[in-house]
């Protein structure tokens, strides 16, 4: 059995390999597009040692020992480079069939492909079910609802039992789904195939002329399939009937929004009576809040204060704080900062 792996985030280090953004890339020479230093940097070293360590090897430069290909932009320095990398075992490369970038459409890093044989797993047993987006325009309803009154002139109940005549029915009207969905799919395959190899052919270009029209080049092919994308989406969230994913994993205000659509909004008056009315409840907080700031104490504060020796600038100070920033100053704080920013 094929197994066919995406890397869109990190991978935890395991024995067997890993893989995700390592913030570096580990041959300098090789890997960047910048001309600057080709010196590797302390974390591509220690990384180098963990992988010899561990008997791990990069499976893409395994793959291309000489190809030069970049998995993400910097916007801030307007480099290239290839830090999404995956680390596999040294005695599972031989399963390893292929590896590619894939273009960079919803995130700004590309994914990174590796297709492994694993002959002894099975695949695993799925049970078809009606993708509702069959049935969500009019003419696909038209459509089946021909395709019933066309099986039930030719299987009327006459010509078997009532339960026979269902059954077929069903199996006929799977088939029909089954056979629209297929074709669909192809389409849908080809088309995104289609922008996928535009927008991975206009980020080669982008890599070697690097100007302003090939990115808008690259902009334009990302945004059309980004679309694809965001429909796929939204067809997968309809067959779970989701309802959550704008709140993301804001659980708190999840619940909260939940407990408000059930509950009405009450509150217990001074009389320990019950009320939902908007006024009363305005009116309630408003008397609570006035009352809770407001002091009942006939202490002086202004007597206390009088009494306190407070530090205060001198005019000496006041003017020194107060002068203007001086040029040899700026220089001197921007030599102090990172290199690169």
């Amino acid at each position: 059995k094929k197994k066919m792996f995406f890397l869109t985030g990190p991978i935890p280090l395991a024995v067997g390999g890993g893989g995700g953004d390592f913030n570096c890339v580990l041959d300098a020479a090789m890997d960047k597009s910048s001309s600057g230093s080709m010196d590797n940097s302390r974390v591509a070293g220690a990384v180098g040692k963990e992988m010899e360590e561990l008997g791990l090897v990069e499976v893409w430069r395994h793959r291309h020992p000489t190809s030069r290909e970049y998995s993400f932009h910097s916007q801030v320095h307007d480099t290239f480079s290839r830090i999404d990398l995956v680390l596999l075992s040294s005695s599972l490369l031989c399963r390893v069939e292929s590896c590619s970038y894939l273009p960079r459409s919803i995130s700004d890093h590309s994914p990174l492909r590796v297709v492994m044989d694993f002959p002894e797993i099975l695949p695993p047993d799925c049970r078809w079910r009606l993708n509702p987006h069959s049935l969500a325009t009019e003419e696909s309803v038209a459509e089946v609802g021909w395709l019933i009154d066309e099986y039930l002139v030719h299987n009327g109940p006459s010509s078997s039992t009532p339960d026979f005549v269902w059954e077929a029915l069903k199996a006929t009207l799977c088939g029909h789904f089954i056979s629209h969905s297929v074709a669909y799919k192809k389409k849908h395959r080809a088309q995104v195939l289609n922008l996928e190899l535009e927008l991975r052919q206009t980020e080669m270009e982008d890599y070697k002329c690097h100007s302003a029209e090939s990115r808008e080049r690259v902009v334009r092919a990302r945004h059309d399939l980004n679309m694809i994308f965001t429909s796929k989406a939204e067809e997968a969230l309809m067959r779970t009937k989701s309802k959550y994913y704008a709140r993301g994993d804001k659980a708190g205000k999840l619940l909260a929004w939940q407990l408000r659509k059930a509950e009405l909004e009450r509150l217990y008056q001074q009389e320990s009576t019950l009320s939902g009315d908007p006024g009363v409840i305005n009116k309630e907080f408003a008397s609570y809040y006035s009352s809770l700031y407001t002091s009942e104490s006939t202490f002086q504060v202004s007597l206390f204060l009088d009494a306190l020796s407070i530090p205060a600038l001198s005019e000496e100070d006041k003017i020194y704080i107060d002068h203007p920033i001086s040029t040899g100053e700026i220089i001197a704080a921007v030599g102090e900062l990172q290199s690169g920013k």
